[in-house]
């Protein structure tokens, strides 16, 4: 493993173009369809800062895309490809500038049931301080962004339908680049990361005893700082001592090493656990299990009582809860589901040390409520799947709850997430609700950020050719522990009409406005827009 993660960099383009070769080979006959469109918006926009400035302005904006979606028995791939030209009446902070993005996932099925190759990337552009969030975009801040690229590669195998045995196995191999970081402006971030886990468990035909073994190891190669690797392995291993009652023997071992550097505020973080105790299945998929265990940190012990909670209230509720103890103290774990037909909501928390580009490829940033057309950002052009464990089709995707929210850096953060998401989905009507919080704190430079948010999606058929949509976000971020929260708010209003089977025209308004304890970063932004699309 660690020969593979010092050749990988080396090896990475060579098996990406025999992958692709490969899967073109394998999967020849399919569907395969080209959507072209092209957008033309007219901006008028004004802007006042407390610092006295103000600025009014118009812009043109002209953005061709393509989504090209290819599906076949034991293949799918979507990718989308946009260029955005923007022209300025007045070029401010040199606004006049073309931007390429682009968006590709594909999955390759080498074994059904049993194994698939994926592949997945974009290509975008993204504020390098979290403190522009709302702020930096390709017409009033586009100083503030930098081009993001990250490319993965993943191979997973299970073994189907495990009668004595049950086994899994993950790999991902992934590059993550930017022009521009916190870290050095002039390099930038630049970052390989190598992510490997393995599950082995009992199979359906175990009596009387149970197991869960897994393994996991993460290594990130980076340019301004030390290599950082990490590893967490946990073990569960249950004995029959009554009907519907097991002994259970539990353990766990985090180790994380950073090369020559050192965290500046936490001196240590790898963590050891072991324990026992019992657990109460009832029936099917629920169980509570509580165990008596000693954590060791270095020379320090600490027992405690930990809780596990797998509870299918039904095939449509289901909740996932863990409390134990790590490094830093209390540690919990959540996972609630819940739908009906038109209604359904999650709830998740969840905590990891990491680093930005291991968190580009984590996945924690999607929900199932919706899927969407590939690369959109609109609730119209989404839709609810009839079940939780809907697959994906090629050219769909589901909707992202939020997206990264942490500095460009390559830093190694320690972050706890937060989210409840609500979606609503019948006759002219869907809607969303999301809300969220974040602690991040930077493990090398002894920084604490604080973010909380909430989001409105509205969208509403007033009839057949026509829509309009809503969306809402406030949020606060606190980006020292000396400084007041930022107070963000963002409302925009969009009206679109068909006025032919492939011409529509947008309408849309949008004000933001940005309270700080920092006179100079005060906001506020006043937008209109006036839009055409045409889909070839």
């Amino acid at each position: 493993m660690v020969a593979l993660a010092l050749t990988k960099r080396k090896t990475h383009s060579k098996c990406v173009l025999f992958a692709l070769v490969g899967t073109a080979n394998f999967a020849v006959a399919g569907d395969v369809q080209f959507t072209p469109k092209i957008d033309t918006t007219i901006y008028v926009y004004d802007t006042e800062r407390n610092n006295g400035e103000s600025v009014s302005n118009e812009a043109i904006v002209v953005l061709p895309s393509i989504l090209t979606s290819y599906s076949a028995k034991r293949a799918t791939a979507s990718f989308v490809v946009d260029h955005t030209k923007v022209e300025q009446n007045n070029d401010i902070d040199e606004a006049n500038k073309n931007y390429t993005e682009l968006k590709y996932n594909s999955v390759l099925t080498l074994i059904e049931s049993a194994m698939t190759l994926s592949f997945s990337g974009a290509q975008n552009y993204r504020v390098i301080n979290s403190q522009q969030q709302f702020v930096g975009d390709k017409l009033l801040s586009p100083g503030d962004l930098t081009k993001y690229r990250n490319n993965s590669a993943g191979l997973n195998f299970s073994i189907p339908n495990p009668k004595y045995l049950g086994f899994t196995f993950q790999s991902s191999f992934s590059e993550t680049k930017t022009d521009e970081s916190l870290d050095d402006v002039s390099s930038g971030l630049d970052s390989d990361n190598l992510g490997v886990s393995a599950r082995l468990y009992n199979g359906k035909y175990a009596r009387n005893y149970n197991f869960n073994l897994s393994a996991q190891y993460n290594d990130s190669s980076r340019s301004n700082f030390g290599d950082f690797s990490s590893s967490n392995d946990s073990g569960r291993i249950g004995f029959v001592i009554a009907n519907k009652l097991d002994w259970v023997i539990v353990g766990s071992s985090e180790n994380y090493d950073v090369g020559e550097g050192t965290f500046s505020r936490r001196n240590n973080i790898d963590t050891t656990s072991y324990g026992a105790g019992i657990e109460w299945k009832p029936r099917g998929a629920q169980a509570i299990s509580l165990t008596y265990n000693q954590l060791e940190e270095g020379d320090i012990e600490t027992k405690f009582v930990g809780v596990n909670v797998n509870w299918a209230f039904s095939n449509r509720t289901a909740l996932k809860f863990d409390y134990a103890k790590r490094f830093y103290g209390d540690a919990y774990n959540a996972d609630f589901t819940y739908a009906l037909k038109s209604l359904r909501s999650s709830l998740s928390y969840s905590e990891q040390v990491t680093t930005f580009g291991q968190l580009a490829n984590s996945g924690n940033n999607f929900n199932g409520l919706f899927v969407c057309e590939f690369g959109s950002t609109d609730l119209v052009d989404c839709f609810q799947p009839d079940s939780l464990d809907y697959e994906l089709q090629a050219g769909e995707e589901f909707r992202a709850s939020t997206d990264l929210d942490s500095d460009i850096s390559e830093e190694v953060i320690f972050t706890k997430v937060g989210r409840f998401n609500i979606g609503y989905d019948k006759r002219k009507l869907k809607a969303s609700v999301n809300l969220s919080y974040s602690k991040t704190e930077y493990l090398e430079s002894d920084r604490l950020q604080k973010t909380r948010s909430v989001g409105l999606n509205l969208s509403y058929a007033l009839g057949r050719k026509t829509n309009i949509s809503l969306t809402s976000n406030l949020s606060k971020r606190q980006f020292d522990e000396l400084s007041d929260e930022d107070t963000n708010r963002t409302v925009s209003l969009d009206f679109k009409r068909d006025l032919s089977k492939k011409l529509q025209v947008n309408v849309g308004v949008r004000l933001l406005d940005r309270e700080s304890d920092n006179a100079s970063r005060d906001l506020t932004d006043k937008r209109l827009t006036l839009g055409l699309n045409y889909t070839f």
